[in-house]
């Protein structure tokens, strides 16, 4: 079953979309391994999500499988931070 990614943002974030864009390009390389959400902070549903999460910052990435948190980067990562994915790449 594939992880899902989370993204934290708000339109009103700079580094939201370089992050994003990271993200994707991850999700692209492996869809049989990852999920991607896109959660809005401009919204009621996505400030709920966020609150529930103690979302600090933005961006803000969940790796999660089920219920469980795999990681969680606050701030733009690097490549070379969102490398660590792959340790979660279904067999």
């Amino acid at each position: 079953m594939a992880k899902l990614i989370r993204v934290f943002t708000h339109p009103a974030c700079a580094s939201c979309g370089p992050a994003l864009r990271m993200v994707w390009e991850v999700v692209e390389k492996h869809p049989e391994s990852f999920q991607l959400k896109t959660v809005k902070l401009e919204n009621k549903e996505g400030l709920q999500e966020a609150y529930k999460e103690s979302i600090k910052t933005i961006p803000t990435i969940i790796l999660s499988d089920g219920d469980k948190e795999l990681e969680r980067f606050v701030g733009t990562p690097t490549r070379e931070q969102l490398k660590v994915l792959t340790n979660y790449l279904n067999k």
